[in-house]
């Protein structure tokens, strides 16, 4: 079941209010607000990054990660779902988490003006040469030898 239409201005510019999550992300591609260079592109490593960082600053914002069972599950919940929107993010999804319990990250992000620039534009070999070794390699959820997320054991 998807919302009623509606349309929404911004500046000179009218485009129809996300009603559905197809819709939300052609809205999400086309933002007057996202980069000229990035305009109506999808979702690439980054900015999957970005959505990670926030979403797990949030979740301990909230509460959500007092407990490390639930937060455990809810990491390899969202190293899974990140896959949806890009396929190379989730091996940063660990790094995400981790990245947003530091408030020295919170602070300069907000100091930036919200922009993540550590990880803008980063080549994609470059941010997972970055990550610990065990964290580089994503397989799926179809693959015979299963790693994180899949893996319980790890």
């Amino acid at each position: 079941r998807t919302r009623p239409r509606r349309q929404m201005g911004f500046g000179d510019e009218v485009i129809d209010v996300a009603h559905d999550r197809s819709s939300a992300h052609f809205v999400a591609w086309h933002l007057p607000k996202r980069e000229p260079h990035k305009w109506a592109e999808h979702f690439k490593p980054d900015d999957a990054r970005v959505w990670m960082r926030l979403h797990f600053w949030a979740a301990r914002e909230t509460g959500m990660f007092r407990h490390q069972a639930f937060m455990d599950y809810y990491v390899r919940f969202i190293g899974h779902f990140i896959s949806i929107y890009s396929g190379k993010s989730p091996p940063f999804t660990r790094e995400s988490a981790r990245w947003s319990e530091d408030p020295k990250n919170i602070g300069q992000y907000l100091a930036a003006g919200n922009v993540m620039s550590d990880l803008i534009d980063k080549p994609l070999d470059q941010a997972l040469a970055e990550l610990p070794r065990e964290e580089r390699v994503y397989t799926g959820s179809w693959h015979p030898n299963l790693s994180w997320p899949y893996d319980l054991g790890q």
